[in-house]
């Protein structure tokens, strides 16, 4: 049985149903992936007058897109400064200039198409949470300004509490995520675009024309192939296991007892704590998330995750209800800038990955991007993104730390012992041995039990279990499995071997 935790957003927007792709075919473009970065390339195209065709391996925004805190804009924490500091000021100008793009696309597209998605101008604020993160906030406050941004400084701001400075970005978005992107795929089937779902990519052989290969046996040929699919399920020559870092992190929507100020924040420093607010059908609604931690490496018992988030929206805002709970996974890149564009020189597969937890605008930028990539072939910030970029050489430390982690984990995860079955609960995965080997099991709350090899199925870590999610995640690259042993995001391609599966009594007696 796997977690019921569904995001505020899928359980308020309506989505449209696309059938299963149940044939082979040949497309000029072909784009994995239904979240806002596919189905906004989709549409961009299908302005240019262009025929692209879209496969998701479930349904639309089943994804990260459905599980953010729904906010875009260009105030992506501290990130002007450092990449002022690691790439110079025209690059940081460059990635401002990009993102103001990717908002101004929002708000146009949400007028052309007139689409209800609740979408609110405000300020996005990041604020100290600790006195020595003050600093940081106003080096940020700096370079925002010398780049033009329209921002302001709080020294001492009343809201949130604990607060020692507080930097605003003026002139921001906030949305409902699933109902934007399910309206603008209507507008991309509308205007030519085909979208299947239930039409899960297992493998791409890179020739002149690419050949994807489906879950269910299914093969389609392209001249051009994106994968918006967070992590590339082609890598090429890029190494992106050691270049895209998993986090996941939680949030929560609840119904508060009392007003607080207007705005969109987030804090410095750890654990985050980002907030906003969302108005439905009048009513005021709190988003709380955070608790970012490493997939695979957060607390033991990860439910306390929702637990810390819940706490503090009681203290901003008072809690009368939980409205909802869900959990997503974003990559990090060492210099804090996604890839976006080819995947090598005059490669018609392209790439976009590594949004750090700022999907909804890095994501319609790159679905911008990559449209202009395949109808012309350049864009604009095509350098400042491109996976040939100097990310690791300004970034050492991080990269270093980065890819040397998993290999302590995969160490790690072999030496670690094992439990037995003594008072297994129901909705308890362990790890055990089960016929001579490691192994995961998980008791659903029928009394079934399901086993497996947890081995990871991409570079051999074993995994560990999210008791939040009921998953099995990797602490080194970050793929996820179902309590089945289906594959659900990350860099594996297959899914768990399954050992055993039937009632936990007859697992005891036998």
């Amino acid at each position: 049985m796997e977690s019921q935790n569904i995001s505020y957003w899928n359980k308020t927007g309506e989505k449209t149903s696309y059938p299963a792709l149940d044939r082979d075919m040949e497309t000029d473009i072909l784009i994995i992936g239904g979240g806002i970065t596919g189905i906004t390339c989709a549409y961009c195209l299908a302005l240019k007058g262009l025929r692209p065709v879209l496969i998701e391996a479930g349904e639309l925004c089943d994804g990260t897109t459905g599980n953010t805190t729904g906010k875009v804009t260009i105030q992506h924490g501290i990130i002007y400064s450092n990449i002022e500091r690691k790439h110079g000021e025209e690059a940081a100008s460059l990635y401002a200039q990009s993102q103001n793009s990717a908002l101004n696309f929002v708000r146009e597209t949400v007028r052309r198409e007139s689409i209800d998605c609740q979408l609110m101008e405000n300020t996005a604020y990041v604020y100290a949470s600790t006195i020595k993160d003050k600093t940081s906030v106003e080096e940020e406050y700096e370079a925002a300004r010398r780049l033009g941004i329209d921002a302001e400084l709080i020294i001492k701001p009343g809201f949130p509490t604990g607060n020692f400075g507080m930097l605003g970005f003026k002139n921001q978005l906030v949305f409902h995520s699933v109902r934007y992107v399910s309206a603008l795929a209507k507008a991309a089937v509308s205007k030519g675009t085909k979208i299947y779902c239930s039409t899960k990519a297992i493998k791409v052989e890179d020739e002149d024309v690419k050949t994807v290969h489906c879950e269910n046996g299914i093969t389609i040929r392209a001249r051009h192939l994106v994968m918006a699919t967070q992590y590339p399920i082609y890598d090429g020559p890029n190494l992106f296991f050691a270049r895209l870092y998993a986090k996941r992190s939680y949030g929560v929507a609840v119904r508060p007892k009392r007003n607080w100020p207007d705005g969109s924040f987030i804090n410095t420093g750890e654990p985050t704590r980002s907030i906003r607010a969302h108005v439905e059908n009048g009513d005021r609604v709190l988003i709380v998330v955070g608790e970012n931690h490493p997939t695979g490496r957060g607390d033991e018992d990860m439910e306390s995750h929702y637990q810390k988030l819940i706490t503090f929206a009681s203290e901003i805002a008072g809690v009368d209800e939980v409205l909802a709970k869900w959990s997503a996974q974003d990559y990090d890149t060492p210099d804090q800038i996604p890839y976006i564009g080819r995947i090598s020189d005059n490669n018609n597969i392209y790439v976009a990955s590594g949004y750090g937890k700022w999907g909804l605008s890095n994501g319609t930028l790159a679905g911008n991007m990559i449209s202009d990539l395949i109808s012309t072939g350049s864009c604009d910030y095509e350098g400042l993104y491109s996976r040939t970029r100097s990310d690791i050489l300004t970034s050492p430390l991080k990269t270093i730390t980065e890819v040397f982690t998993p290999i302590g984990e995969l160490i790690k995860s072999k030496l670690e012992g094992t439990e037995d079955l003594s008072g297994l609960e129901r909705g308890e995965g362990r790890v055990i041995r089960f016929e001579g080997q490691k192994a995961g099991i998980y008791r659903d709350f029928d009394d079934r039990v399901t086993i497996l090899d947890i081995t990871c199925t991409h570079m051999k870590t074993e995994l560990n279990f999210n008791s939040a999610e009921k998953t099995w995640d990797c602490p080194a690259h970050g793929g996820r499995f179902n309590t089945e042993g289906k594959l659900l995001e990350g860099p594996p391609k297959h899914n768990l071997e399954l050992l055993y599966q039937g009632k936990f009594s007859d697992l005891i007696d036998g």
